[in-house]
């Protein structure tokens, strides 16, 4: 059974033995100015679906099919990007609107048997854009394993009846094998469930029967990704050691699953954690997943953006 104090302890364990990462308490101050766009409202643009003409079933595995895909969009040198409705999108609103271009083309259909008769051609044809959409095998093997998993769930809605945010995620992480986002540190699993928190939110603020139900939606930490650092980075709030400095402003891989990768991920999920603080003791109160997309906003800004951020060739964010 996932719960928060487990991830949290998971976490506390890798900020405990960081050697390559550290956290500068000083430096926060600074940030939260600037949260000015702390929102509870989907991160998704309300056009990117007209969900009032699917029935619950079919949002759910829209969000779930969308998610198992979101992740990892830098492996080419031409940008992966796709075209709907006139506007141009990438990363994960790429994912969504490839998604909904091809279910309002009929490419695409939001059932078991349609997804099960895909083939990598197929899911190559829906995310058509720019180029092929990076990793292509390792998304198509995560669809077939997905679908796998579908033919032994009677009912998605029944399946996420569910009343806290963190029964919500551990259902997930449960059933669906490519949501568990956990990683090996120093012989001790971390928790990190990046897409996997995504989807509660998507699930939570999208679908009427999930949402009525949950009480306590504020079981979550962040989404462990690589712009959330880059922001907390650029801020002075995250600080690397010199070898760590070197690779991420040199643009060179750093493994999956390695001693730095791991500890960016938890020193970042740690900080927000510090802000939410911060953040109370000002009497603002927000969860945080919440903190998470202001952040996530404010790595939109120019100055922001065109600082280097870690890269690691992964499937979990």
């Amino acid at each position: 059974m996932i719960t928060r104090e487990k991830i949290v302890d998971s976490i506390d364990y890798v900020v405990n033995q960081s050697n390559y990462v550290s956290i500068n308490k000083e430096n926060i101050s600074s940030v939260l100015p600037l949260l000015s766009e702390i929102r509870k409202t989907s991160w998704l643009n309300s056009d990117v679906l007209d969900l009032s003409k699917l029935d619950e079933e079919q949002v759910i595995l829209y969000f779930l099919l969308c998610e198992s895909f979101n992740f990892c969009f830098w492996d080419s040198d031409i940008k992966w990007k796709i075209e709907y409705h006139g506007e141009w999108y990438s990363g994960s609103y790429g994912v969504f609107y490839a998604v909904a271009r091809a279910i309002e083309t009929g490419k695409l259909s939001l059932d078991v048997s349609c997804l099960e008769k895909l083939t990598i051609e197929d899911l190559d044809d829906i995310f058509y854009g720019t180029t092929s959409i990076p990793l292509l095998k390792e998304r198509f093997d995560i669809l077939q394993g997905l679908v796998r998993e579908l033919k032994n769930v009677s009912s998605l809605t029944e399946l996420f009846d569910v009343s806290t945010d963190i029964e919500l995620l551990d259902r997930i992480v449960s059933v669906f094998h490519n949501y568990r986002d956990i990683s090996l540190y120093h012989g001790k699993e971390v928790y990190f469930f990046k897409r996997a928190i995504l989807l509660v939110g998507d699930l939570s603020l999208n679908v009427d029967s999930i949402s009525k139900k949950i009480k306590d939606n504020n079981q979550m930490l962040g989404c462990a990704d690589y712009k959330i650092p880059q922001v907390l980075h650029y801020f002075g709030i995250l600080e690397y050691s010199k070898e760590l400095s070197l690779l991420v402003d040199s643009k060179q891989e750093i493994p999956k699953d390695s001693d730095m990768e791991i500890e960016i991920r938890a020193n970042m999920l740690y900080c927000i954690e510090l802000i939410k603080e911060e953040l109370v003791s000002q009497g603002k109160k927000f969860n945080s997943v919440e903190i998470d997309n202001a952040l996530w906003l404010l790595s939109k800004n120019p100055s922001v953006k065109d600082r280097p951020h870690h890269l690691t060739r992964t499937t979990n964010y």
